[in-house]
């Protein structure tokens, strides 16, 4: 299991964290200047004086655009932190998340690491990540009682041996702290409408990654998928402790034990927490709930990963960007019987409202059923670019190319009728109005011949070989940072040296 500890100290070791001691207060700096970090496609960052119990840690999850050449990607941190390594591939990342969804090994039990009483929400420092200055939850994961989960007694001992592992559920939070002991949190709907006023819940922060990832998983689209502790557990083990209400990841920075005092459903229903939407919100039906803390309880100097939520590639939207994408993926590529989707993207560049995807073209018209697919299987994008397989995940210019070489505006533009749901994802139509999808054929058409189809022109076919090794004596001279495959004759290492391709 990797904790947010143990995350740390790879960004640390990769050289992709940003250490600022100086005082950066919860209540105005330290959303500011995470979020500037955000957008300057930064190293993540630990504020270490945030005017709180907490060091604040923004950027974990999250990551660089694809705009350019980066020696990071989106997914380079949250594949650190589920244990596939920075290096790991987008389609590596993507086969572990779709494998995930099986489940794993029922966690072990284990005593909670949180083990000091703090006084209240409040000194614990949270950020603030709207204009209001109310300090701020992301990133969250809940867990209900026993009783809301549809079992067991509400008030079961803190005994470890008295947690059925099997029935523990997870659910990611959002929410604002209202006084020094109020909750007003956004929650999947489904499990909101089974936690009535006087129910105990148990909420952590500063979980490990998988963790929350299990949580995010188990709640987006179908639930046909396997609790989120087994999930998490696939990743590694993610060992489980009791509380007064459902048991939570023991390695968790925060616990706040609450009781549940209401829902804001009805005249109320608009009454939503003080903060900015998370993405998972938009992938799924929420409700909120007000809760009072009875208990919160820290570990020794904790570490609160949060999400400067409305920055361009924030945490939550590349978290978000990478599952839903994983989802869609499995779901696709086992639709028809075959796998013709060789990867498929949710960019955070664009907010999560187009899909790219690219995939085999399998016969005339497969592009066209394959976009009316994707749009059955997801609510959060109104526009998808079909691309073909020899285009790369981590080439997002490229992918954006194709649409205007590949794809003629007349023939492979191709617009529904007005009558589509409003997607949740894009900032426009947010009335709930329809209006209408579109997709854009950007591969070569299956019927061409060859010869009708352009080369694909790269850097060894179109130069001649003098030339070629002109530049590439060039290159090593200047001391540029390139692959074994750009080497000069005579310099290349072998196979095992592990350049970069």
């Amino acid at each position: 299991m990797l904790g947010v500890r143990d995350l740390l100290d790879r960004l640390d070791d990769a050289d992709d964290l940003a250490r600022i001691d100086e005082r950066t207060h919860w209540a105005d700096t330290a959303f500011a200047v995470s979020a500037e970090a955000a957008r300057a496609n930064g190293p993540a960052v630990l504020l270490t004086d945030a005017g709180g119990h907490a060091r604040l840690l923004a950027g974990g999850l999250g990551g660089p655009d694809r705009l350019a050449v980066r020696s990071r990607d989106p997914w380079s941190r949250l594949g650190a932190a589920l244990g596939l390594g920075f290096d790991a591939g987008y389609l590596d990342v993507l086969d572990a998340l779709v494998a995930a969804r099986h489940g794993g090994p029922v966690p072990a039990v284990e005593s909670a690491a949180a083990t000091e009483t703090v006084s209240d929400l409040r000194s614990l420092g949270l950020p603030a990540v709207s204009d209001t200055g109310v300090p701020s939850v992301t990133l969250g994961l809940g867990a209900p009682s026993e009783t809301a989960n549809g079992g067991g007694d509400a008030d079961n001992e803190r005994a470890s041996d008295a947690v059925d592992t099997n029935a523990v559920e997870w659910f990611p939070v959002r929410g604002s702290v209202r006084g020094s002991n109020g909750l007003r949190l956004s929650v999947p709907a489904e499990l909101a409408a089974d936690v009535a006023a006087g129910t105990t819940v148990s909420f952590a922060l500063g979980t490990p990654p998988a963790a929350l990832v299990g949580a995010i998983m188990r709640w987006v689209g179908e639930t046909q998928v396997a609790g989120a502790p087994a999930i998490a557990n696939v990743f590694g083990p993610v060992p489980v402790a009791s509380t007064a209400a459902g048991a939570v990841p023991a390695e968790s920075e925060v616990l706040v034990e609450a009781t549940i005092t209401g829902r804001a459903d009805g005249d109320d229903a608009g009454r939503a927490p003080e903060t900015r939407r998370e993405p998972w919100e938009d992938a799924m039906a929420t409700a909120t709930v007000e809760a009072r803390a009875e208990r919160v309880t820290v570990r020794e100097n904790p570490v609160v990963p949060f999400s400067p939520t409305g920055a361009p590639m924030a945490d939550g939207r590349v978290l978000l960007s990478v599952i839903e994408a994983a989802r869609l993926y499995g779901r696709v590529n086992n639709y028809w019987g075959v796998a013709p989707v060789k990867w498929l993207a949710l960019p955070a560049e664009t907010g999560l409202g187009i899909c790219l995807v690219a995939s085999e073209i399998l016969y005339a018209g497969f592009e066209w059923q394959l976009a009316n697919t994707l749009f059955s299987f997801s609510r959060l994008f109104d526009k998808i670019v079909v691309l073909d397989t020899e285009t790369r995940p981590m080439d997002l210019a490229r992918a954006f190319d194709d649409i205007w070489v590949k794809a003629h505006p007349a023939n492979d533009w191709e617009f529904s009728d007005s009558a589509a749901p409003a997607a949740s994802a894009p900032y426009y139509r947010q009335d709930g109005s329809t209006g209408a999808n579109v997709y854009v054929n950007a591969a070569w058409d299956p019927r061409w011949d060859e010869e009708f189809i352009a080369p694909r022109v790269t850097f060894e076919t179109m130069y001649p070989e003098a030339l070629r090794e002109a530049v590439r004596a060039d290159w090593a001279d200047m001391g540029f940072d390139h692959g074994d495959e750009h080497e000069p004759r005579g310099q290349r290492g072998d196979a095992t040296d592990g350049g970069d391709e």
